[in-house]
């Protein structure tokens, strides 16, 4: 639904049992569609008490007798959530009497909301933009402290400031190039090209900047899909289980244990990882155990992430050498994997010669030691950290963009203001630089909605619960 002329209504808290649960209306009659089911313990009508005051009385059901007693709460507009006048009652948590008090605002004028459509319409009404709305959706689903603090550091704004702060800029340069070209008589002069030149350099500076924590939030936001693969017995469920903080994988000291593929989201490093422990890399003949490794070899090639796990404790043995082959062969993977290699049992003292770790470094990018047994896995943290840049990025108070669709604009952005800075440098047309920049601030505007399709904005906001 996309009429702002109906007033919507929706449970915005999770159905089932629960201490209290909100129902939530918003739109031109939501105030008087609240008068009219709610009967306040002090007598008065509810529309004669002051914006925002939480006021206790009954609610009534859709014929007009008590179902509940409760809290109702009104907004008037525009310092609402969605900008509107917008009225929220607090019942009882029962699935019953939840139902009740939505039904009952509905049988009084109200619609029934879509998904993320108060949320949408916060944005139409210019209280949110694109990004702030996208990471509300964020911020609810976030599981991880790191998602929590990518998804408020978005919506109170840092991206949005910065992609506001880029624009402005741009802004003042088309101001002073619109003149040049509406006066040509008027010269900017050399030193009014190398202001408007510095200007572009700085904006397309700040993009790049912009630009560079995508690999961090992607990270934090989407996740890593990860394997843990390696010969039998190398370690992979110990790690698995202190990686996950549970005992998840089997382990014992039979090889073999693990034949399917164990998944697990899991905050480590300080991003995201769906980590999978896999079956034991070795020729079989156990048809299960064969199905096993065949699915890990699939895991390895689509990994974004690959942690090859060799027992340090011995010399590297015929499945080590097996595995070291398949990620040679395996390049970067299909998903353009990582690899680190992950040294077990550091507790036991190193073993390995030079020519087996140099083998190993032949195929991973980087090496560590761990120690599951004894809890020892700060360097594995440290490397993926590294890896992905988690360390320089503070997720709540930096400008982080995590969503392919801002990468895909802010790259768009970024070619047009290298085209400016070249075409000013090289003395050429005014215009022609001031059709560049505008090509940029275009791109930026697409970041917080105010250039984007309304398809894309109609799938952004269906990927919302009914309620938000």
């Amino acid at each position: 639904m996309n009429d702002l002329t109906k007033t919507i209504a929706a449970v915005s808290t999770p159905r089932g049992k629960g201490g209290i649960a909100v129902i939530r209306l918003s739109g031109p009659d939501a105030l008087r569609v609240a008068d009219a089911m709610f009967r306040p313990a002090s007598g008065k009508e509810l529309s004669q008490y002051p914006p925002r005051a939480a006021v206790f009385g009954t609610i009534l059901d859709s014929s007009d007798s008590p179902c509940d007693e409760g809290i109702a709460v009104c907004f008037a507009a525009p310092r609402s959530f969605t900008g509107e006048d917008t009225a929220e009652f607090s019942c009882h948590g029962g699935p019953a009497v939840t139902e009740a008090v939505y039904v009952s605002a509905l049988a009084h004028g109200a619609c029934a909301a879509g998904p993320g459509e108060f949320t949408r319409r916060a944005f139409v009404h210019g209280r949110l933009s694109l990004t702030e709305a996208e990471a509300v959706g964020a911020l609810i689903d976030a599981d991880t402290k790191e998602r929590l603090s990518l998804s408020l550091g978005a919506v109170r704004g840092n991206v949005s400031r910065e992609i506001e702060k880029i624009s402005d800029s741009l802004l003042s340069v088309m101001t002073a190039l619109y003149a040049a070209i509406d006066y040509p008589e008027e010269d900017v002069g050399d030193e009014g090209e190398r202001e408007i030149g510095n200007v572009l350099k700085t904006a397309l500076s700040d993009v790049e900047r912009l630009l560079a924590t995508y690999k961090t939030g992607r990270a934090v936001a989407n996740g890593v899909k990860t394997v843990l693969c390696g010969a039998p017995n190398a370690g992979k469920s110990s790690l698995f289980n202190r990686i996950t903080g549970e005992d998840a994988a089997i382990v014992t000291e039979i090889a073999g244990t693990t034949r399917d593929v164990l998944r697990e989201t899991v905050s480590f490093g300080g991003v995201t990882l769906r980590l999978s422990d896999t079956a034991g890399m070795r020729r079989t003949d156990n048809v299960i155990e064969k199905i096993g490794v065949d699915r890990a070899a699939a895991e390895i090639a689509d990994a974004e992430l690959i942690l090859a796990l060799f027992d340090g404790s011995r010399p590297l043995s015929e499945e080590d050498r097996e595995l070291i082959r398949l990620l040679g062969e395996n390049g970067q993977g299909s998903a353009g994997g990582a690899k680190i290699a992950v040294l077990t049992k550091s507790d036991a003292g190193l073993v390995l010669t030079e020519d087996e770790l140099a083998s190993v470094d032949a195929v991973c990018s980087m090496r560590v030691s761990v120690s599951a047994k004894n809890g020892e896995i700060g360097k594995l943290a440290d490397a993926i950290a590294s890896l992905y840049e988690s360390g320089s990025v503070d997720l709540k108070n930096d400008a982080v963009i995590w969503d392919a669709r801002h990468r895909q604009a802010l790259e768009h952005s970024r070619a047009s203001l290298s085209a400016a800075v070249r075409a000013i440098e090289a003395g050429d047309p005014i215009d022609c630089v001031c059709t560049l920049a505008e090509e940029a601030m275009a791109a930026l505007s697409e970041t917080d909605g105010r250039g984007v399709e309304e398809k894309i904005v109609a799938e952004i906001f269906s990927r919302f619960c009914v309620g938000k």
